[in-house]
């Protein structure tokens, strides 16, 4: 009877000890839940988390408050990471949203899962975007390296990177990165990569390597025909006495802006290109037009009253 006795009170207190843990775990929720009507994401988080450990503990008994808490914590870091990304702390947000698909990967929670990872690759253009912005080219690359680690189909991710490898004086990797955003159907990539071999041309022209000056400023206009590169490839190929060349390309220039503040210096150049080739008709038409330039007033005067006479 004795015996009984003892096996009947440890029964009652094992009962009364889950009820106690019980009450605990459902007050824990319960206070989250509170917390989260004032506000305070980060205490509720908490209460949520001690709640479930201890609601595993007590085992099956507790299933429908386990159920609820985890519902609940993904959906709740992911609100904490997007206050923090509207708040710009970027890095935060980033790893903030990593825990919720942590998270939600142990809880069985697609949903969560699938906006945080659209949601990362966002924060990281963001970062990079900042980042190139003041000229922290070489973090802004890291940035951006990390969205095509996550999708290598992303046009616009491979966009920047060849923006900030660009920058970093990387060409090699600048053109592969335009090309692989050409390649996935960005067509603003194109205009950077002419912008790109526009940059060799110049540099180019300035070590006075003429025929590369020349190839990388027609490769540039094959992409965006822009007047600076039509000025380089007409006066590296002057230099190479290709006139026919250089007169084809500062014709191009003056059609395409004849009122830049160069122009008169283009046209200089076109009217001793056609001179070179034996085209006087076309060289008193281009020296007559900068006679009024005080620059070359008196060079463009002999040329048209006494060399050429220029009717």
């Amino acid at each position: 009877m004795k015996k009984v006795l003892i096996v009947f009170i440890a029964l009652l207190a094992s009962v009364s000890i889950f009820a106690q843990d019980m009450e605990s775990a459902t007050n824990m929720y319960n206070e989250g839940a509170n917390y989260l009507n004032m506000g305070d994401k980060e205490s509720a988080l908490k209460c949520f988390e001690d709640a479930l450990a201890q609601a595993e503990l007590i085992g099956a008994d507790a299933e429908e408050l386990m159920y609820n808490c985890k519902k609940n914590i993904p959906v709740l870091i992911m609100s904490i990471g997007k206050e923090q990304a509207n708040n710009s702390d970027i890095p935060g947000a980033i790893a903030t949203f990593q825990k919720a698909i942590e998270k939600a990967n142990e809880y069985g929670q697609t949903d969560t899962i699938m906006e945080a990872e659209s949601l990362i690759p966002q924060l990281y253009m963001q970062e990079g975007n900042i980042y190139l912005k003041n000229k922290d080219y070489q973090n802004a690359l890291n940035s951006y390296k990390k969205i095509v680690e996550i999708n290598p189909n992303d046009s616009n991710a491979y966009l920047r990177i060849g923006q900030a490898a660009s920058r970093l004086g990387d060409i090699t990797a600048a053109f592969e990165a335009y090309n692989k955003s050409i390649e996935l159907g960005n067509k603003n990539a194109g205009k950077e990569v002419g912008k790109l071999y526009l940059t060799v041309a110049n540099s180019e022209l300035k070590a006075k390597n003429y025929q590369a000056a020349i190839d990388n400023a027609l490769k540039s206009i094959e992409y965006a025909s822009t007047p600076t590169a039509m000025q380089i490839a007409g006066t590296a190929a002057i230099a190479l006495k290709n006139y026919t060349l250089a007169i084809e390309n500062f014709e191009g220039f003056l059609t395409a802006n004849p009122s830049a503040k160069n122009a008169d210096q283009i046209r200089y150049q076109l009217a001793t290109s056609y001179e070179a080739t034996g085209d006087k008709a076309n060289a008193c038409i281009q020296y007559k037009a900068i006679l009024s330039n005080p620059q070359f007033a008196e060079f463009a005067k002999h040329k048209v009253d006494v060399e050429l006479k220029c009717q």
